[in-house]
């Protein structure tokens, strides 16, 4: 399996929401600041491609505010995944009206991505519909070159955080990993085996054990990757620290940890070449310190 290093800001809902701070549709002018700040991104991973391995980058960017760049960011050397599941949603939906295949002809991504919320001890009905989803996006992509990433967040249902006192970091160091190895097995059992899975930081190696175990017994070909939550760069460094080192991770998948300071600036005015230069600074920073701790990967 080669090595990925990802950038993701396929964000949509939570940057209107949380980045841009706005409270109802974006007029015009907003629409277009969002646009300009995905080629930031774009940018800055551009610049980054010759210090990293070969074939290695990727760029997660959504249709609706990064479906410009694709084609420019492709002819630059990045891999492009493009998410087909609708933002925010508790419970898996398609865009174009449940018809992902749309924006996958129209933009011929690298990877499809699909977010999935799914708890195995959560809603079993809720659950079902969500994996028949996926099994028929699966089935779809059969023979295509596009690849599958799935990325897999397991929210705790009510009574699991009151086992834990309400303590959601309990939950992520004493059951997350379980229930997280437990949903890879009931979704791969199902018929659908991305060929990557985006999986929440891992508390300790043996959680990064257990995970990935769990997506090896499905599929020897498929591996993890860290995704980033937004957390701060240390939580962030500490999940790599016990992915890297574990069979059958191959990477990471970090977003606002690595672009959210940087793009604020331009946003509130700051100069939007510092901007791109402290992006790409970050990204080769966790780029490099993956490396160093998975030595038999090689820089190009």
């Amino acid at each position: 399996m080669n090595q990925v290093f990802a950038l993701a800001f396929d964000h949509r809902n939570s940057f209107r929401r949380s980045f841009m701070r706005l409270t109802g549709d974006p007029t015009p002018e907003q629409h277009a600041a969002m646009v300009s700040a995905k080629e930031v991104v774009v940018d800055a991973l551009l610049d980054a491609v010759p210090s990293a391995p070969a074939g290695s980058v990727v760029l997660l960017m959504d249709h609706e505010y990064g479906g410009g760049f694709v084609g420019r960011a492709q002819a630059g050397g990045i891999q492009v995944a493009m998410p087909v599941e609708e933002s925010g949603q508790r419970e898996l939906r398609y865009l174009c009206d449940g018809r992902p295949e749309r924006i996958v002809e129209s933009y011929q991504p690298d990877y499809v991505k699909v977010l999935i919320r799914y708890n195995p001890a959560g809603d079993t009905e809720m659950n079902a519909r969500q994996r028949a989803r996926l099994r028929d996006l699966a089935g779809w992509l059969v023979g295509r070159p596009q690849r599958l990433m799935l990325e897999l967040l397991v929210p705790p249902e009510e009574a699991q955080l009151a086992e834990l006192g309400g303590d959601r970091g309990r939950f992520d160091r004493e059951m997350r990993a379980a229930q997280t190895a437990t949903a890879v097995t009931e979704i791969a059992g199902d018929g659908v085996l991305p060929w990557l899975w985006k999986i929440e930081g891992p508390e300790s190696r043996d959680d990064a054990a257990l995970v990935a175990k769990a997506v090896h017994a499905a599929d020897p070909a498929s591996s993890c990757l860290v995704l980033g939550r937004g957390a701060d760069f240390a939580a962030v460094r500490r999940w790599l620290a016990n992915a890297a080192v574990t069979d059958g991770f191959s990477g990471f998948a970090v977003g606002r940890t690595i672009w959210w300071d940087a793009l604020r600036s331009v946003i509130d005015g700051g100069d939007r070449d510092v901007a791109v230069q402290a992006i790409t600074a970050r990204y080769l920073a966790l780029v490099r310190e993956y490396i160093s701790l998975a030595p038999d990967i090689t820089a190009s």
